[in-house]
């Protein structure tokens, strides 16, 4: 709610009280949904090297525990945070990785998605 509101100080705040309980409870999903958050938290002020931190975070782990659409979802991230970085190659690696997942997996929605953060990309670099 905090971060819908642009009070993004609060809504790191919170986060981070989330995070620390669902670490203390060994729940690894919500421990990745809770990075995610946090990062693009951190994308709205700016600081994107704790963004990157977090969104990597949330790729290990969704990795480890063998999570494939979130590790699609993970990449999509990361290709949408150095997008907006102006960092055109990378978020092109990423969002590619993420659209292999999603085919792999059959995952027609987020192909979609895929498509479209692709098309957003290329359009960006007016190609």
């Amino acid at each position: 709610m905090f971060r819908r509101r642009g009070e993004y100080v609060k809504a790191e705040e919170y986060l981070q009280k989330a995070l620390t309980i669902t670490k203390e409870i060994g729940d690894k999903q919500g421990e990745a949904s809770r990075y995610v958050n946090l990062g693009r938290v951190f994308q709205s002020l700016h600081d994107y090297v704790k963004a990157q931190e977090c969104h990597q975070k949330a790729l290990l782990i969704r990795k480890d525990s063998g999570d494939k659409k979130g590790v699609a979802a993970s990449y999509e991230g990361l290709g949408t945070m150095f997008q907006s970085l102006d960092e055109y190659v990378k978020a092109e690696e990423y969002l590619y990785k993420a659209l292999a997942i999603r085919k792999e997996i059959g995952d027609k929605e987020g192909e979609a998605d895929c498509y479209e953060r692709l098309g957003t990309l290329f359009q960006s670099r007016r190609e």
